[in-house]
């Protein structure tokens, strides 16, 4: 026992010299009492990442130096600015012990010095991957998570002596978040100030009179949509003030038709403070998301019902999406594309039977051809749907053969995930008309699938555009019917003009059907499902509809779970 408490004494020692032999940056460092820290207060702390930390300076101190606790409290301090709080990383009482670090007893200045590490490695941990883990938060969350090494970071870090450095780059590089950040700086120069809710009913039509009209216009100059020069706060809804609404609507992604109904009344009636709360949670969720998107990626938001294509840092593509209704959520996912299918044929998938067609079904056996669905038992042999019985129906498998009217429309793009969710062309193209698209049953349905296909495939040789229109469009292949069966006569007649009494077979060619053809995407193009509602565009300020109520609950996580 006595020669273990003589190398407790000893080994850091030891430690200490060889590390400082290593390292002679460090050296710069000004005096303090404190040369080590006895391994015991950091080996029985339940932080793995401050243990990880220490095992890397070998348990020598790093805070004694001004400069780098300035530096840390200077970052700190302006936390709310990444949509954090300083509160989180003990800042009030990090700022009174550095104050008096140089008089503070040895047992508070380990303490204090434990802090400051503390601080560093939650504020790296917070900012790099997020406060929380979405994973643990949402079952319909997919994000394959790597944690960022802040142990490691930290002490590389301080080693380089570029602590400012790693504190600043530490949070998410993508432009969304920078615009997430300026939305926020904005959003803090607005006026904390009560204006009043619009507690409307009705709607609002230009050139009419309302009571209301002057409550909606004051939100309308807070928000700068409207100019506050003369502009007369009178209940008669005149045509500054549409032009006015127009605008307001286009920002929060409303249909922009200058009408004043619930969903406007519901945009204005948002606060400061809860707009700021937005932007916080959007923020979170940006550093859940992966670092590096890839080169090539589509990437799909959600709420904003739009999906972009990358390539190189240009984007290429835009198209208008439908996405998951509330009761069936398109799933938050990243992955790597590897097929896709033209004219594919649609297996209903275990949910949209139980809850979809199976109801229907008892009511009507007729519902499956009114659908197109064939029932196919497990001899491959179509069951005809008279006989069709609910205790038998998961027996079989339920198939919609390729074409215009199938569910899944003339293309499908396949990525592994989970959730058996893929992007699809529809039936339904006149969604893409509504403002409101969270309408499908959780797979996202494209705008223009065939130019998405041209452009994933990108093989002008093998795959045009007009190619793979071709291949979509049932009248091509009777066009291509038609035109043999004019060469067959043809041949026939040449036949018979030389040999009148030749017996020749009738013309006999099957019918003209799409076929699924199946196309292997041969370039690395990643897939990402993200979900954020908030952001800023050349100084104006964006909101989408929160259609999956996410934001309310994970800022009340972000702010009572420490």
């Amino acid at each position: 026992m006595r020669n273990a408490g003589f190398w407790s004494i000893v080994l850091p020692g030891l430690l200490w010299f060889g590390w400082m032999t290593k390292n002679p940056r460090m050296k710069s460092r000004p005096e303090s009492r404190l040369t080590t820290i006895d391994s015991t207060h950091i080996l029985f702390e339940k932080n793995g990442l401050l243990k990880d930390f220490y095992r890397h300076t070998l348990f020598t101190p790093v805070w004694s130096d001004t400069a780098l606790r300035d530096t840390l409290l200077l970052h700190i301090g302006q936390a709310e600015w990444e949509g954090l709080r300083a509160s989180d990383y003990d800042y009030n009482l990090l700022i009174q012990r550095h104050a008096q670090f140089d008089s503070l007893s040895d047992s508070l200045q380990i303490d204090t010095e434990i802090r400051f590490s503390r601080s560093a490695l939650r504020w790296l941990r917070h900012a790099s991957d997020g406060k929380l883990n979405p994973n643990l938060l949402y079952e319909d969350w997919d994000l394959k998570r790597t944690p960022t090494p802040v142990a490691q970071m930290l002490y590389e870090g301080l080693q380089q002596q570029k602590l400012s450095a790693l504190l600043t780059d530490c949070h998410p590089k993508h432009p969304v978040y920078q615009k997430l950040k300026r939305a926020l700086r904005l959003l803090k120069t607005y006026p904390d100030k009560f204006i009043g809710l619009v507690n409307l009913k009705e709607i609002i039509k230009p050139n009419q009179k309302s009571k209301y009209m002057p409550i909606i216009k004051k939100r309308l100059m807070y928000w700068g949509d409207l100019p506050e020069k003369d502009t007369l706060l009178t209940t008669t809804y005149d045509a500054k003030t549409r032009t006015a609404v127009l605008r307001f609507q286009k920002r929060h992604g409303l249909r922009p038709d200058g009408i004043i109904a619930r969903a406007t009344i519901d945009a204005l009636n948002y606060s400061r403070d809860q707009r700021i709360e937005e932007i916080v949670v959007n923020m979170e969720r940006w550093r859940w998301y992966p670092k590096n998107l890839g080169a090539h990626y589509l990437l799909i938001n959600i709420p904003d019902y739009t999906l972009v294509a990358v390539k190189a840092n240009d984007t290429i593509q835009m198209q208008r999406v439908v996405v998951g209704r509330d009761s069936r959520r398109t799933p938050i996912l990243t992955s790597k594309i590897t097929n896709l299918h033209l004219n594919p044929n649609w297996t209903v998938p275990p949910t949209i039977l139980k809850e979809d067609i199976f109801p229907e079904a008892e009511k009507n056996p007729n519902f499956f051809r009114k659908k197109g669905l064939q029932i196919i038992d497990r001899n491959n042999q179509e069951v005809a749907p008279e006989i069709w019985r609910l205790e038998d129906a998961f027996k079989y498998r339920y198939v919609q053969n390729p074409g215009r009217n199938n569910s899944l429309g003339l293309m499908k793009i396949n990525f592994p995930n989970r959730f058996t969710v893929y992007l699809h062309d529809t039936n339904h193209r006149d969604y893409f008309s509504l403002s409101f698209r969270s309408l499908s049953s959780g797979c996202v349905r494209l705008e223009r699938p065939l130019e998405m296909a041209a452009h994933l495939l990108n093989d002008t040789l093998q795959w045009p555009l007009q190619k793979i229109k071709d291949t979509t469009n049932i009248k091509h292949y009777q066009k291509l019917r038609e035109a043999k069966i004019k060469a067959l006569e043809k041949k026939q007649a040449l036949v018979k003009a030389k040999n009148p009494k030749a017996k020749l077979a009738p013309i006999q060619l099957p019918k003209a059907e799409l076929k699924t053809i199946v196309l292997k995407i041969k370039e690395d193009i990643r897939i990402h499902q993200f979900y954020w509602t908030a952001w800023e565009e050349n100084g104006t300020l964006h909101f989408r509809e929160d259609i999956y109520c996410l934001d309310s609950d994970l800022y009340t996580l972000l702010r009572y779970k420490s």
